[in-house]
């Protein structure tokens, strides 16, 4: 069969808030290629009157392809139960982009068209520039922000309860919290190229509410409490991976990520791309004291290249520009010398409604 079927739902991703991936100007071959692993011909005839926004029934898909409801019903309710589509058995839609993208990164063993995915996503997403428009909007709008855990920060330095991961956590109004395999790092590890492999665990992403509660019924998904998340959260920015989540304060969230400067398709935005605003820093910058012993641990754990080692001044100095105010650069300072002050810089937006908005926006998706 031709494309058209798989151009058609590529086209119906591109009017979502943060567009499909394109080359030239075009729709990406190597995501239509993406799509066809995802969808059979015989889905994507079906998938193709699908959209992001808005869910369609069973009825409204069969009188647009001119299939019988039950075989639409058939055919679409398995792609739910594996993540290809969000719905029911009567009602369905598109998946959101980094659901889709990372289809085949929710779990570690290598399962049938893994590798080639993962393949297909490096030609897209990275030698074709995709970041762009899944770290931030075509302006530069970050998707995630820097959220330092408390004892990074000064005790004497005003917080926030949305500023501050233990509190985020803890004030989350939804008790459904899932840990869920790290896809960047999964797909790092399956294509045996990842860098982190000797310094970190693949280790987990943190899902909230509607997000937690989509992967535990796919299965993907360990249910924790609140205490055990604040827990597995310290454990992983001990060893030195960087807490992000979603750039907004108010509820309801989707996700809390645990970063890595090589692998994360957020954070390699600043450390190995042209995206220089992916990952909105938070108010905070680690200043040292005059305990600072020169030890340089601080600059060996930071992956922005934001610290280094003033002989003149003998203690650690930061560079503002390069710092997203993660804290991970003050956990293990053996001299307790360094501390995250506040530093006002762009807040996070207030509401999804009002990110989202803007990257609409800022993508000429409004």
């Amino acid at each position: 069969m031709s494309d058209q079927a798989y151009i058609q739902i590529a086209e119906n991703i591109d009017k979502g808030i943060q567009t499909a991936p394109k080359a030239d100007g075009n729709i990406s071959k190597a995501f239509i290629a993406y799509l066809k692993i995802i969808y059979t011909p015989e889905a994507a005839e079906l998938v193709q009157h699908l959209e992001m926004n808005r869910s369609k029934t069973a009825q409204e898909v069969a009188e647009g392809s001119g299939q019988d409801v039950e075989k639409v019903r058939e055919i679409l309710y398995p792609l739910t139960q594996k993540g290809a589509l969000i719905g029911s058995v009567e009602k369905y839609r598109l998946p959101v982009i980094p659901n889709l993208l990372n289809i085949h990164m929710f779990y570690p063993d290598i399962k049938s068209d893994d590798l080639e995915a993962a393949k297909l996503y490096q030609q897209f997403y990275i030698k074709e520039k995709y970041y762009k428009y899944y770290a931030t909007s075509e302006k530069g709008t970050p998707m995630l922000r820097s959220i330092p855990v408390e004892h990074a920060i000064h005790p004497e330095t005003k917080t926030f309860k949305s500023e501050e991961a233990h509190e985020y956590i803890q004030n989350l109004g939804t008790e459904d919290l899932a840990l869920v395999p790290c896809p960047c790092r999964t797909r790092t590890e399956k294509l045996d190229i990842r860098e982190c492999k000797d310094k970190f665990p693949v280790a987990t992403c943190i899902f909230i509410g509607k997000a937690a509660e989509l992967f535990m019924n796919l299965g993907l998904g360990k249910r924790v409490k609140k205490k055990q998340a604040i827990d597995y959260l310290d454990q992983m920015v001990e060893l030195g991976l960087i807490p992000t989540a979603e750039n907004f304060t108010s509820d309801p969230h989707g996700i809390m990520c645990l970063c890595c400067g090589c692998c994360c398709s957020n954070v390699r935005g600043r450390t190995r791309w042209d995206n220089p605003t992916a990952v909105l820093p938070s108010n905070f910058i680690p200043e040292a004291s005059d305990d600072c012993i020169l030890c340089g641990t601080c600059v060996d754990r930071c992956f922005l290249d934001a610290l280094s080692l003033d002989e003149d001044a003998e203690k650690a100095v930061v560079d503002p520009d390069k710092c997203i105010g993660c804290g991970v650069c003050t956990i293990t300072c053996p001299e307790e010398a360094l501390k995250l002050k506040r530093f006002e810089r762009t807040p996070p937006f207030e509401t999804a409604i009002e990110l989202y908005g803007t990257v609409a926006r800022d993508n000429n998706r409004l």
